[in-house]
């Protein structure tokens, strides 16, 4: 019988690696009482194909609670806890004969001390979704209809975005859609002024993928929107630069998932009111670390870099990657260096029009892990 040791560890990625990489017949988890609320997660109780138990134990019972297992061979992960905790296993390991191990994240090795000697193994790390990882750390993802990935909307995404980056009246124009559409029964066909028509007729023979159709009927012009959903594009100045990004990043292929407007219940409820909730941008998974990416499609300030960051660690941990998205051209030197200082990852807008998004997440992972 083959027994996995593990500390259980509030970064809940290091819960599964081991049990992954080490094919025994039983896991027991060791916890602390204060660690109680974050034992028994669904899904690496799930992903986990051994027996598992868990072990509460305090400075003084360790050496009790270990030496209590049964197993031929142990194994002791010692990828977590406090230094106490893995002082004392490793001594415990060196006396009885077990087997050490921990996992190297940043070389990909897992490493097995026995008797002196160290092997090395390539190490397995989980392709996890975004909505596991989310789940893995406490949250719970909302499902939300979303309208714009088929060859048609990725057209209507691209004309608004040219169109807030070049056209002068897009703003006017936006927030007159946004008045207009305020007062309408019908939720795909607008009635408005025909004297819209006269303003902003130079904007709309340029959306032919977001309007079907705009003429004059009755004394009235009538708006058809391709789909009600693409309302957004026009009323929400930020929404086609989110979809930008989202694109580059799902076009990379380079990801293990990439979804768009995550929402979010904090504690892993049903979204029940009073539930503290956070809609997330755009989001990635990669090696089981979860991408956050907060788009700006106007002025941002230091605020957006603390809380891009603030979301991404409570959703994905300490190894998760921040990334702030930014569309405009600002010379505000110190908040690039506000940014750097947090490790928190800035596309500026001459990046995302090159469309180097996902390589330069790529590449910033590869530094910083």
């Amino acid at each position: 019988m083959r027994t996995l040791v593990e500390i259980y560890d509030k970064e809940q990625i290091l819960n599964l690696i081991s049990a992954m990489q080490v094919d025994c017949d039983l896991v027991v988890f060791l916890y602390t009482e204060d660690q109680t609320p974050l034992i028994h997660n669904t899904l690496i109780e799930h992903m986990i194909k051994s027996e598992i138990r868990y072990v509460e134990y305090s400075e003084k019972s360790l050496e009790a609670a270990v030496e209590s297992l049964e197993g031929d061979e142990i194994y002791i992960d010692v990828h977590g806890g406090d230094d106490f905790s893995i002082s004392k296993l490793s001594t415990m390991a060196e006396k009885n004969g077990y087997y050490l191990c921990y996992s190297g994240m940043s070389t990909e090795q897992f490493y097995i001390l026995h008797e002196g000697t160290t092997s090395m193994q390539d190490l397995i790390i989980p392709r996890l979704t975004v909505r596991e990882l989310v789940e893995l750390y406490g949250g719970k993802v909302r499902d939300l209809p979303e309208a714009y990935f088929d060859d048609y909307g990725r057209q209507a995404v691209q004309e608004c975005l040219e169109g807030r980056r070049t056209n002068r009246k897009w703003t006017a124009f936006s927030k007159a859609i946004a008045s207009a559409g305020s007062g309408q029964k019908e939720y795909a066909v607008w009635r408005v002024d025909p004297k819209f028509l006269k303003d902003y007729e130079s904007v709309l023979e340029k959306l032919p993928h977001v309007f079907d159709s705009y003429e004059v009927i009755e004394g009235k012009l009538l708006l058809a929107f391709h789909d009600p959903a693409y309302q957004l594009l026009v009323t929400d100045i930020g929404v086609p630069f989110e979809y930008e990004t989202y694109y580059q990043i799902s076009d990379s292929k380079a990801f293990d998932d990439v979804d768009l407007r995550v929402n979010i219940d904090w504690n892993g409820g049903d979204f029940v009111s009073g539930d503290p909730n956070s809609e997330l941008d755009v989001v990635a998974s990669l090696k089981g670390r979860l991408i956050s990416i907060s788009c700006k499609s106007g002025k941002y300030d230091q605020q957006a870099i603390y809380e891009v960051k603030a979301n991404a660690e409570k959703f994905g941990g300490v190894a998760s990657v921040p990334v702030l998205c930014v569309d405009i051209d600002m010379d505000r030197p110190e908040l690039v260096e506000k940014a750097n200082e947090l490790n928190v990852l800035l596309i500026e807008h001459k990046d995302m029009k090159k469309k180097k998004a996902a390589e330069m997440i790529l590449k910033w992972m590869e530094t910083h892990t």
